[in-house]
């Protein structure tokens, strides 16, 4: 499937900004669901009643309607459902809605498609980028920092990933695997280097946390540059840094690379 254009991105982006604009909001705290998706469609919100799927929107595009929300998980991963559930209602309006969302689907922001767009509108509904950018500025890269914006906005860990990535200057990259399957990767705007595609490398923590030779990476840990960007697959003189865990929520494995000392291009 194709890649979602940056045009479509902003669009998403934009449409967040909006409503959030017309709240006046300033402050992460001052993001409340509740009152966004009444102001946006009069849709109610409430928990509980979902066997399987974490999200599910029953609406009319005219107004009226609500969001059930898995009631188990964390609050974080909540509040991303029910921003995602308005990005569809934002994005994608029709006579009658009526979906359910998985949480395979929280895990798309590569493709085009609904899921992709409606993810990028949750996340920066949740974190906009006028309140992350001061956030991220002179802080050392890791998993651990991803932890504390996600607490701090109450969004979940891969969206919180996802806006770090985004808002950064960091040279740092994101990428999301399917136990052996790089499913996807985003570079941050300061990051040159390829990543690769296709199979994680064996020499990498997250290839040696599936063979059984190491945990999660705990922090940002050294690993050769081979084990990740395709110009250097037979270099073994440079190294990256790479912060590696396993989300059993999601079965997959993030990652954030991090070039803390120059490569030659």
């Amino acid at each position: 499937m194709a890649e979602i254009s940056q045009t479509r991105i902003q669009e998403c982006r934009r449409a967040a900004h909006g409503i959030l604009d017309q709240l006046h909001v300033e402050a992460p705290d001052e993001i409340d669901l509740e009152t966004i998706a009444w102001k946006v469609g009069k849709l109610e919100i409430q928990y509980g009643g979902l066997k399987n799927c974490d999200g599910r929107i029953i609406a009319n595009s005219s107004g009226g309607g609500r969001i059930r929300v898995r009631d188990s998980g964390s609050r974080g991963r909540q509040r991303f459902t029910i921003a995602h559930e308005i990005g569809h209602f934002v994005l994608h309006p029709s006579p009658q809605i009526d979906k359910d969302d998985w949480p395979s689907q929280f895990t798309m922001w590569h493709n085009s498609g609904e899921e992709t767009e409606a993810n990028i509108f949750a996340a920066e509904l949740l974190m906009p980028e006028f309140l992350v950018t001061t956030k991220v500025k002179k802080r050392e890269p890791s998993l651990a920092l991803v932890d504390g914006l996600g607490e701090k906005f109450a969004t979940s860990v891969l969206a919180a990933a996802i806006q770090y990535i985004n808002y950064t200057n960091e040279q740092v990259a994101l990428v999301l695997s399917e136990r052996w399957t790089i499913q996807w990767s985003k570079r941050g705007k300061n990051f040159w280097p390829r990543i690769r595609s296709g199979q994680l490398s064996r020499d990498s923590a997250a290839g040696e946390r599936l063979d059984g030779k190491a945990s999660d990476s705990n922090g940002m840990v050294t690993t050769p540059a081979y084990a990740w960007l395709s110009d250097y697959e037979y270099d073994k003189d440079h190294d990256i840094m790479e912060d590696s865990r396993y989300l059993d929520y999601y079965d997959r494995t993030i990652t954030i690379l991090w070039l803390r000392d120059d490569l030659e291009e």
